[in-house]
């Protein structure tokens, strides 16, 4: 027979590996639309979109540790390349230019970026203390 928690434990890694590849798709469609963005001749949409997949990967990170990252970056990379390809009445939405190689490079680096963060910033249990330091 097996114990609720267990159960429980499971249900909820499956829950945010889903949470993970919905936010990968999000991610991938928002910054494979924003990226080309400029204002007044200053590419915004391209750090917009990167710092969004650094988000969402953390995001990820903190649910589902790096199996989440991972999950994110290829539902992400599979968006943004469907995306790429795919298009109904040869309308583009990544164009060969630099913006566009640096949008396509750098989005599963910026999510491969979360997992240099340390460990700690995602566990559930008690921050360590300082020696010295007062309670």
């Amino acid at each position: 027979m097996t114990d609720r928690t267990d159960r429980g434990d499971r249900t909820g890694r499956v829950v945010a590996a889903v949470v993970a590849v919905v936010a990968g798709v999000v991610v991938g469609a928002a910054g494979t639309l924003v990226h080309r963005w400029t204002a007044g001749g200053v590419p915004t949409g391209l750090p917009a979109a990167l710092a969004l997949v650094v988000v969402g990967a953390v995001f990820a990170r903190s649910a589902a540790d790096g199996a989440g990252v991972f999950l994110l970056g290829l539902a992400g990379v599979l968006t943004t390349q469907t995306m790429t390809f795919v298009s109904p009445n040869g309308d583009v939405l990544v164009t060969d230019q630099v913006l566009s190689y640096a949008w396509l490079l750098g989005m599963p680096l910026a999510a491969a970026l979360s997992m240099l963060a340390p460990r700690t910033w995602f566990s559930d249990g008690p921050a360590a203390r300082r020696a010295g330091t007062a309670r």
